[in-house]
């Protein structure tokens, strides 16, 4: 019987299995298996939220023995902890994410991607209770929700999180975690806002430099003027 089953953990085996089936029978469904894959991952972050907000909230983590104790776990933080130890800080994230989006029905929440996120928190609160907006933000990518927005509602501000990417080396980075903290005791609340602080100081000072360097390029000509 032909293998097409995509929703089943690929072993290295069965991997191996598939690669030996004919390319155009493989194909699709290791495209399927990413799909789904993707898919989970996308709409889980919401479904972790809930989750998470709902334990919180009617103290079942009281439930949850922690292994490390034989005791029921002492705090919500606790059984996080205990339920997601590698992955704890997106399970915080996504609970305020899906705090901060109360206004949006849990139907509707679950039902919008991990990338979208960001977006729909710099929504206003009547335009993101607006039907096509979570229709936008339920089923398209994020260029095309933030192409819906901007078309429909041209009044709200968007931006989007870029990631940047520098590599350095260890005596390099070590330079820039230093200027990080003078940055965070200056009132950098994160590393983002530290590198945004430390990039306007730079244009500031780079700015003032230039203009001296013009005032001192000047200075013989007008003092040849006055002298004529």
């Amino acid at each position: 019987m032909k293998d097409t089953d995509f929703t089943t953990p690929l072993t290295p085996d069965r991997m191996a299995s598939l690669l030996g089936m004919a390319d155009e029978d493989a194909e699709p469904i290791l495209f399927k298996r990413l799909q789904q894959i993707t898919a989970t991952f996308e709409l889980g972050y919401a479904e972790v939220g809930l989750i998470c907000r709902e334990v919180d909230s009617y103290l079942l983590w009281e439930k949850r023995i922690d292994p490390e104790t034989g005791q029921p776990c002492t705090s919500f933080t606790r059984w996080v902890r205990v339920c997601c130890p590698r992955s704890y800080p997106t399970a915080y994230a996504a609970m305020r994410d899906v705090e901060s989006l109360k206004d949006i029905p849990d139907q509707h929440l679950s039902q919008i991607p991990a990338s979208n996120f960001p977006i729909v928190k710099q929504l206003s609160t009547a335009v993101r209770s607006d039907p096509e907006v979570l229709e936008a933000a339920k089923t398209q990518n994020t260029e095309g929700l933030v192409e819906h927005v901007r078309a429909n509602h041209p009044e709200q501000h968007i931006e989007r999180t870029k990631i940047l990417r520098v590599p350095l080396d260890e005596s390099a980075m070590d330079k820039v975690e230093e200027l990080f903290k003078q940055a965070q005791l200056r009132g950098a609340k994160n590393r983002s806002e530290a590198l945004e602080m430390i990039c306007a100081e730079t244009e500031l000072q780079w700015r003032l430099e230039s203009e001296i360097e013009q005032v001192v390029l000047n200075e013989p000509s007008s003092l040849h003027e006055d002298n004529g």
